[in-house]
């Protein structure tokens, strides 16, 4: 069977949360692929076909190699109508295999896998994009040494433009590795994935999976009530730090886990070893380039400053760990801790207090404030972290409502260079800030520049939407008052 007119399918290799894959072959580039289709039951539902096709659309966002890259996506033009989503074929064993292969692993080959994977959320994560149904199965331990987390079906990226594609109280993931908030249906948070990971490094340490049941009902129950076993009794060898990381992500409240996948990464790699004895090809090019790459920063491990220039008086610093002992961001003995002044939760206040300064038209107060928050919040989390994009592009927003044109314009065009490089130039929001961008050189009296950026703006928008988009026309109605 052929499809998109270019994609053999060979074999059925798996099966993931919402559909089928098979191994495949592009005849056009020669090589192997991999094609995902939607179960053929679900075909029907409208709903189950979006979220679907919003994989490829969430994972094309990320570029990791801890991901697989994604090629290409569509829907079948003979019967059965299907869609597909074409990407890279991912070769080597599942997690749930390595187990069952070799029983509890080596402490320090679980905190290399764990790190990797810990790696991998930190970047999905950035976009917002939580997993939902990460699991042993979901993970896999390529010939090279490498980890890559798979599907991302389930995957959602709340509080923006993405559908979430959920009814009302539907649960979805497995069970044996669902969060309490995922059972009661409450909001998903990058600590949910934490949890689901939490669960895999104890399953993978002991051998035993931690929540059990002899129907999904129980299984649920026992994760919203019952206290995860203390990962020390059966591994008395495990490290204080890694075993209080493990129980603290196994908090059933969301804001008693770790601050976020960083502070998982900073102490399992303390611990990391080398996963040679895994691996069938320890000779690999990618082996020897993630080796060479990974020396140096071994050669220098020392204690892990999580926000760099953050003042004494704002620090914590937590010394001789037992399993219980940790708290919320109190991760590695002799780490140095960001305050809770600079969490995502206070950058959100930050956001809205501005907002409210600013419908009292006090724009002055409102800038500095959120000036202030975006600034500390930018070494913790990153310039382009989605709720740190969220906040400058506020700020830029205040400084042009207040007619600071100027600042405003150096504000886009930083977060149109810092978007484009990591979202490339049809992102929505890349191409909002194109559109402010262009309003403020206007309002600075540089019509001709002006021009040149909304005539980009339209060819843009075009590509994206295509000629007929309402936000096209509006573009070229831009345009054509500049021209008169």
């Amino acid at each position: 069977m052929q499809v998109g007119g270019r994609y053999d399918l060979i074999r059925q290799v798996g099966a993931g949360g919402m559909g089928e894959v098979y191994e495949g072959f592009d005849h056009n580039l020669k090589r192997r692929i991999a094609v995902k289709f939607t179960h053929a039951s679900l075909d029907s539902d409208p709903e189950w076909t979006k979220r679907f096709l919003r994989e490829a659309e969430l994972m094309a966002v990320v570029d990791h190699p801890g991901t697989p890259a994604i090629y290409d996506a569509g829907i079948t033009d003979t019967d059965p109508i299907r869609p597909y989503l074409v990407m890279e074929f991912v070769d080597g064993v599942g997690f749930e295999d390595l187990l069952a292969r070799r029983g509890p692993l080596p402490i320090g080959i679980v905190a290399a896998l764990g790190a990797q994977t810990a790696a991998v959320l930190a970047a999905t994560h950035r976009h917002r994009i939580y997993h939902r149904d990460l699991k042993p199965s979901n993970l896999m331990l390529c010939g090279n040494g490498t980890v890559k987390v798979l599907d991302f079906g389930l995957a959602i990226a709340p509080d923006s433009d993405r559908s979430r594609f959920t009814s009302t109280g539907q649960t979805i993931g497995t069970p044996a590795f669902m969060a309490p908030e995922q059972v009661e249906s409450r909001d998903v948070t990058p600590q949910t994935d934490l949890y689901a990971l939490g669960l895999i490094l104890h399953e993978l340490l002991t051998g035993k999976r931690v929540v059990t049941g002899t129907n999904a009902f129980t299984v649920w129950n026992h994760q919203i009530s019952t206290p995860a076993p203390d990962i020390r009794a059966e591994r008395p060898d495990i490290p204080a730090d890694m075993a209080g990381l493990i129980m603290c992500m196994l908090e059933k409240k969301p804001e008693s886990r770790p601050a976020g996948a960083a502070a998982v990464h900073a102490v399992l790699l303390r611990h990391a070893t080398d996963v040679a004895e895994l691996i069938d090809d320890v000779h690999s090019p990618a082996r020897m380039y993630a080796l060479a790459v990974g020396a140096p920063a071994r050669a220098r491990m020392a204690p892990t400053v999580l926000a760099p220039g953050a003042s004494p008086a704002g620090e914590r610093t937590v010394q001789d760990i037992a399993p219980g002992d940790i708290a919320p961001g109190d991760i590695v003995p002799g780490e140095i801790v960001p305050s809770d002044e600079h969490t995502r939760g206070d950058l959100h206040r930050a956001v809205e207090k501005a907002r409210h300064l600013a419908d009292e038209s006090r724009y002055h107060p409102a800038v500095r404030h959120l000036h202030r928050a975006v600034h500390a919040a930018v070494p913790l989390l990153g310039a382009r972290d989605a709720d740190v994009v969220d906040a400058r592009i506020q700020l830029a927003g205040l400084r042009f409502e207040s007619h600071g044109y100027a600042e405003a314009s150096e504000l886009y065009q930083a977060l149109i260079d810092d978007l484009t490089a990591e979202r490339g130039p049809y992102d929505d929001q890349v191409m909002l800030c194109q559109r402010r961008l262009a309003e403020c050189v206007l309002h600075l009296g540089r019509t001709g520049e002006a021009v040149d950026r909304f005539q980009r703006l339209k060819a843009q928008l075009e590509a994206r939407f295509g000629p007929a988009d309402r936000r096209v026309a509006e573009v070229r109605g831009i345009l054509a008052d500049l021209r008169r």
